[in-house]
């Protein structure tokens, strides 16, 4: 039998993981303001960190994603990777459910670590101002209108007239 010889060549492996450095800092002063149910969470921006401009992505997690599916968190659609410093969530934040958020930055392959806001959101915490209104007298009735109610507010107008006190009524 014949002999033959395969020569041993050297073997590199590259083993590719992401790479996910924690190099860039957590955004700061992250918070949500609430009024007449529009949810508005913001942070502070990046400081001038890397070349281009830092982006931002949010996450947020009801009771319902803690407590049935384990943790896990859903992206706010409309903040994903978005330059802004704030963003909308009255849509992603439907019910009257305890909510975490947080947000988190990248700038180019470089991310910063998850920063969770202080405290669980409520939509029931929102700060309620009194609608502007306007009256208007139209022959024998009133024209009431409102102006920037919350798009599921009820109103009700409950009216008499003067010296008929007895004789209230309640439209709405």
């Amino acid at each position: 039998m014949g002999e033959f010889c395969v020569p041993l060549l050297p073997l590199s492996v590259i083993l590719s993981l992401p790479h996910h450095s924690w190099t860039l800092p957590a955004p700061q002063d992250v918070s949500i303001g609430s009024v007449n149910m529009r949810h508005t969470l913001t942070w502070q921006p990046l400081a001038a960190l890397c070349g281009t401009a830092a982006l931002y992505t949010v996450q947020f997690q009801g009771e319902f994603e803690r407590t049935i599916f384990n943790d896990s968190w859903l992206d706010a659609p409309q903040c994903q990777r978005t330059p802004h410093t704030h963003c909308d969530l009255t849509s992603d934040l439907g019910s009257d459910s305890d909510y975490a958020i947080r947000v988190r930055a990248e700038c180019g392959r470089q991310m910063s670590p998850w920063v969770r806001l202080n405290g669980l959101f409520n939509r029931r915490d929102t700060l309620l101002s009194p609608p502007e209104m306007a009256v208007a007298a139209m022959g024998d009735s009133l024209r009431v209108s409102f102006e920037r109610l919350p798009r599921m507010a009820s109103v009700s107008i409950t009216f008499w007239r003067q010296g008929g006190e007895h004789e209230v009524r309640v439209m709405g």
